[in-house]
């Protein structure tokens, strides 16, 4: 059993002699996640050779922030070494981020050796504009990143003659597919597929429209078995649902999605979380009127303590600090406010999860016994002597804040 990293270590064979997979296009999305210098050359529409990457003195900056640095690194250097993936070209990279607009964008393209191309969108980083910009992404339509993502889509195709895929992992697959969708039809003709990898959804009246009815047909999207983020919004996309080895949230890792014989391995169904996402969630969020989601993100926002946080990672690592405060901001809400968070459905979700300690990133309740996750290696273990800190009922919406910050390095 293996992941997308021994899929790069072992596929040998070119794009020619094995066609393009969705495992592959979860590697290339995987790699717009890196920090490339700027003496690289890969903001260049020329380009350059992918082995020209894997320098030592690049490194620093290349895996800065990454989720998985160590496993970053070895996916790198399996396709330096690999004639399936060395001779791909990479070009085109851009990253901005502005806080006022509330817009986090990146990009990267690949020049595969038959001429074709594939352009990879980056899934939210650490900032609070970041998380700021998807949660916008319930009432606000189209976001700046998405935006950004069909200009880039544009600009990346004069610079290829050939078949284009499109994709991304989380936010990324948002934006690979909302690209495609408002293309011009020259552009879009040439599109071969769009993958989404546990992306999040549309907005009801943009999955009705016209232009994602032209490409709906070629959305290859997949999400793990508990896929939180790939069932956030209204979905109309076919999925193919993918096994993980991690728990719940944390299957929104994508080293944790198992790769057996080149491809994804499957399961039949969703579990439970993510039925109840999919289901209770999305239907809150449909009752909604545009102000009200609006005002929902406001609220949530406004409990997290960003001016001693300089963003998401800092709020995670700092958790015994930050809940307290969190509740401390909650529980100085005005009464109207309070009255409205209590309309949220997420408490009985997040009511089970409690903060960690030195050796457990988190402890969570499932069937009566206690299970935490370990910091260094990422298992589960039963725990069933351990000791749980009772939190006192706090509203709702605080209870989405509890559940944010303990998966937030993992979008």
């Amino acid at each position: 059993m293996g992941n997308f990293v021994t899929y790069a270590e072992q596929t040998l064979e070119t794009f020619d002699e094995r066609a393009f997979s969705s495992v592959d296009s979860l590697i290339l999305s995987w790699l717009s996640y890196f920090h490339y210098p700027d003496e690289t050359g890969v903001r260049s529409w020329d380009g350059v050779p992918l082995t020209e990457l894997f320098r030592a003195e690049y490194f620093e900056q290349l895996f800065h922030g990454n989720w998985d640095p160590s496993g970053s690194r070895q996916l790198l250097s399996a396709m330096a070494a690999s004639p399936r993936f060395r001779d791909l070209r990479l070009m085109g990279y851009t990253e901005r981020r502005d806080d006022e607009a509330e817009k986090q964008f990146a990009a990267l393209s690949f020049g595969l050796p038959d001429g074709s191309l594939y352009v990879a969108y980056r899934g939210t980083d650490s900032s609070f504009t970041g998380w700021k910009e998807d949660f916008n992404m319930a009432f606000q339509y189209p976001v700046p990143a998405q935006e950004e993502a069909a200009l880039y889509l544009a600009e990346a195709a004069k610079h290829s003659s050939g078949t284009v895929r499109v994709g991304g992992h989380s936010k990324g697959g948002n934006l690979a597919v909302y690209a495609a969708a408002n293309s011009e039809d020259s552009v879009r003709d040439r599109i071969a597929a769009v993958y989404s990898h546990d992306g999040p959804g549309f907005l009801a009246e943009v999955l009705e429209s016209p232009r994602f009815a032209e490409i709906s047909s070629r959305i290859d999207k997949t999400v793990p078995q508990s896929s939180i983020v790939g069932m956030l919004l209204e979905q109309q996309e076919n999925y193919r649902i993918v096994r993980s080895t991690r728990f719940s949230v944390l299957q929104h890792d994508p080293f944790s999605w198992v790769v057996e014989e080149g491809d994804f391995s499957s399961v039949d169904s969703l579990t439970s979380d993510a039925k109840y996402v999919d289901g209770v969630v999305n239907s809150w969020l449909g009752k909604l009127s545009p102000e009200e989601r609006e005002r929902f993100v406001d609220l949530l926002f406004g409990l997290i303590d960003t001016e001693n946080n300089e963003n998401t990672d800092q709020l995670f690592e700092q958790w015994q600090k930050n809940l307290p405060l969190a509740l401390h901001a909650a529980q100085g809400l005005d009464p109207e406010t309070k009255d409205w968070g209590k309309e949220t459905p997420i408490s009985s979700r997040a009511w089970n999860i409690f903060p960690g300690n030195d050796v457990y990133t988190y402890f969570f309740t499932n069937n009566g016994s206690i299970f935490g996750e370990r910091k260094d290696t990422g298992a589960v273990e039963n725990r069933a002597s351990a000791r749980l800190k009772c939190r006192d009922s706090p509203t709702e919406a605080t209870d989405l804040l509890i559940l944010i910050v303990l998966i937030v390095r993992r979008f």
